[in-house]
């Protein structure tokens, strides 16, 4: 299991990283913008009492698409929703062939997600929002965005576990 938490030293392992630390860092803005918006409208709205139109709006999109991406990093770092208690029991072939058997599984169902978002997103993205008056398909693309992303994760990881298989089995 240690082999597909670790990321091996290849240039799938690299560009794995990469992408990790640029979602990471893109996180970080993202709720650090809605820190900054969230404070300014308390402070506007309490002491001056005014807003800005569509600021709450706004925030609540980032938030989704923190939300989206944040769950896609989660798979890429084994940290996304698995009973380890009894695969830790497991022998090693075994372990490897249940985190193969649970990235297949949470890449199936992201890719399902996926693909009917798509479908929902050209029925309802040209609806406006209330405040900004933006296309819906702003907020919407953040579930294929993070589910799209997770596919990437669950695939990188089943490639690097099968590639660790093949080395265990070579030694």
């Amino acid at each position: 299991m240690e082999a597909v938490k670790r990321m091996p030293e290849t240039l799938l392992g690299n560009v794995d990283r990469k992408l990790t630390s640029v979602l990471e860092t893109l996180l970080a803005l993202c709720l650090l913008v809605m820190l900054l918006t969230i404070l300014l409208l308390v402070l506007l709205r309490y002491v001056f009492n005014v807003g800005i139109v569509g600021a709450n709006e706004m925030t609540t999109i980032l938030f989704v698409y923190t939300t989206a991406i944040g769950s896609a990093v989660a798979v890429g770092k084994k940290e996304h929703v698995a009973v380890e208690f009894l695969i830790e029991k497991l022998p090693s072939n075994w372990k490897t062939a249940a985190d193969i058997f649970g990235y297949a599984g949470v890449g199936l169902l992201n890719g399902t997600m996926l693909w009917h978002s798509i479908r929902w997103i050209e029925v309802t993205g040209d609806y406006l929002m209330p405040a900004t008056q933006l296309p819906r398909f702003y907020a919407q693309a953040s579930v294929p965005i993070g589910c799209g992303l997770a596919v990437l994760y669950a695939a990188v990881r089943i490639a690097s576990a099968l590639r660790a298989r093949r080395g265990d089995a070579a030694a």
